[in-house]
């Protein structure tokens, strides 16, 4: 099974079409060019599917790069 970091990295690699030579844990809102408003519902869409939660709208702007996704999931306990 992998780990919940594991599944976020594998989440912003499909939502943002990343390359296999980018690292996902660097990804920021103001610079990948993937990142924009459609991308962004999909990443919310996509980690409220695979972590079966449910992302306010205030929280959903905050979420602006892969380690503010990761404290986010750890705040609400994700595992």
């Amino acid at each position: 099974m992998a780990s919940s970091e594991e599944r976020l990295r594998e989440i912003f690699r499909e939502v943002f079409n990343l390359g296999d030579g980018v690292d996902p844990s660097t990804c920021r809102q103001n610079e990948t060019p993937q990142w924009d408003s459609l991308a962004h519902v999909s990443m919310v869409a996509a980690l409220e599917s695979e972590y079966g939660i449910t992302v306010d709208t205030g929280d959903a702007l905050e979420l602006t790069s892969f380690d503010a996704v990761r404290r986010y999931l750890a705040s609400a306990r994700v595992e």
